[in-house]
């Protein structure tokens, strides 16, 4: 689970080319996103996340807040069902999972060896490079007042297979992820209350280690998926 927030992070700042149903290229559509996000330096929303587990035939449901401020600092506080955190300073990732009482804590450059999940890390975004876009099926999702955008990575390694973005059309900001792994599951992430560039302090991102929880520091050759 927690490496679909490593795969999302950076999937504010998206781009692709095609046709929407409206006759619009793509490429203005991205471009407008683009702009909007380089323009920000942080951003913080309130969360919902709904990940259907197709083996089990179940939904789990989770909610918390996140930060992001460039470069490559994040903050993912879940509160239900569990008080877990992902947390990144731009140097060092931690997850905690609260009910097993575990920190593991890894350099970020070495959670993943691919070019696509560092890149999305730091927010940084060679999108023509790393996937392969095109509008979204209009029947898979309801637009809403969004425009839909599929990506899928040119990385076959990846963890997942295609993530869908939903943009609001009025503010070009990010609302809903769709994200698709290769056993047919979805997890689902809504972003509501979003604020932007509200001077986030940097100590944020500063993880405390709670009392009484074990940290694991994977070996460098272990580091990754």
């Amino acid at each position: 689970m927690k490496k679909i927030i490593l795969a999302i992070l950076g999937l504010f700042l998206m781009a692709g080319a095609g046709y929407s149903a409206r006759g619009e290229s793509i490429e203005i559509v991205v471009d407008r996103i683009q702009k909007k996000y380089e323009e920000i330096d942080d951003f913080h929303a309130d969360f919902t996340q709904e990940a259907t587990v197709k083996a089990l035939n179940t939904v789990q449901k989770s909610d918390g807040e996140v930060w992001f401020k460039k470069p490559g600092k994040m903050r993912w506080n879940y509160y239900e069902p569990y008080k877990d955190q992902i947390v990144s300073d731009g140097r060092t990732l931690w997850f905690y999972n609260e009910e097993e009482k575990q920190v593991i804590e890894s350099p970020l450059n070495q959670v993943s060896d691919t070019e696509t999940t560092s890149t999305l890390l730091s927010g940084l975004g060679k999108i023509k490079e790393l996937y392969k876009t095109s509008f979204t099926d209009p029947k898979e999702f309801e637009a809403d007042g969004s425009y839909l955008i599929d990506l899928r990575p040119k990385d076959e390694g990846e963890d997942y297979n295609k993530v869908t973005l939903a943009i609001d059309k009025g503010t070009m900001m990010v609302n809903t992820l769709y994200l698709y792994d290769p056993f047919g599951n979805l997890t689902k992430v809504l972003l509501k209350n979003i604020q932007i560039d509200k001077g986030v302090s940097d100590s944020l991102f500063n993880f405390q280690v709670p009392s009484g929880v074990e940290v694991i520091k994977p070996p460098a050759s272990a580091a990754g998926r």
